[in-house]
């Protein structure tokens, strides 16, 4: 017959290693669930909103040309095109990947920008709240695209 005698520094050890397993899981798990937006989602629910917050980053919104927008859906997987978008959204702490499959609003508002009209400010809204964007012009030869920053 087989039989365990467990002394107060083994049951000692024993409850150390679970609760740094337990530490150790917890992590995971926080860090897996947390792979959310690191900026803080601002409220989008009306165009004053919308164009504060594109104020509140540096850029004037041209008021004379109405703000345009479109249902779209982002989708399931992301194709080239939506993973270099990720990226750009990844750099302003965004983060696409979480609202893969949801239905979403881009609205655009053209920009006053060092003398060009070509200069757009994209947001990307669910629930009311601003989940990414981006500042462009899609000219052939000075165009760019930067993240919301």
């Amino acid at each position: 017959m087989f039989g365990f005698i467990i002394t107060k520094r083994g049951i000692s050890k024993i409850l150390l290693l679970a609760v740094l397993l337990i530490v150790l899981l917890s992590l995971v798990i926080f860090k897996a669930s947390n792979k959310a937006d690191t900026v803080s989602l601002q409220p989008a629910t009306d165009t004053l909103e919308r164009i504060a917050f594109i104020e509140n980053m540096g850029y004037k919104v041209n008021r004379e040309i109405a703000e345009e927008s479109k249902e779209i859906e982002i989708p399931y997987v992301f194709n080239d095109i939506y993973k270099q978008y990720q990226q750009i959204q990844q750099k302003a702490g965004y983060d696409l990947e979480k609202y893969a499959g949801s239905k979403a609003t881009l609205y655009t508002y053209n920009l006053v920008y060092e003398n060009r009209t070509d200069v757009y400010a994209h947001l990307l809204v669910v629930d009311e709240k601003i989940i990414g964007g981006d500042i462009s012009a899609l000219s052939a030869e000075n165009g760019f695209i930067n993240p919301l920053a």
